[in-house]
């Protein structure tokens, strides 16, 4: 398992990507993701460092529209890259505090690479890719 990004809720890519510019990030494409609701855009620094990952919801996506009106601007998430998320789905759908928030879905930003997010009451929303 491997950090792979940092999720930042936005309601502006543009603008939080020219925020971060400064701290010497440089803005990747911009994906749409009509499962997940949202416009994703990655940060990327240096080689081998992880990620920061953009997230414009739709603003019909209520969920995250709520979430960025009572967080602002700000992390929410921690991404790590696992080699079989269906793997990490099935062990943590059956552990204690684990709340599943979706099954695992290809994810557009990831070249169709499978996603899934769990919400823990200690640690936060995490979310899982595959690696390949």
């Amino acid at each position: 398992m491997k950090l792979h990004h940092t999720g930042y809720i936005t309601g502006n890519i543009d603008e939080t990507a020219q925020a971060f510019e400064v701290l010497g990030y440089t803005k990747q494409p911009t994906y749409e993701d009509t499962i997940q609701k949202c416009f994703i855009c990655f940060l990327k620094r240096e080689e081998g460092e992880a990620l920061i990952e953009l997230v414009q919801p739709y603003e019909d996506n209520k969920t995250m529209q709520k979430m960025l009106t009572k967080r602002g601007v700000s992390p929410y998430h921690l991404c790590y890259e696992v080699e079989d998320v269906q793997a990490i789905y099935d062990k943590l759908s059956d552990t204690e505090g684990w709340l599943p928030m979706f099954a695992p879905v290809e994810a557009v930003a990831f070249g169709n690479r499978k996603i899934t997010y769990f919400m823990n009451y200690e640690a936060g929303f995490i979310e899982f890719v595959n690696s390949k």
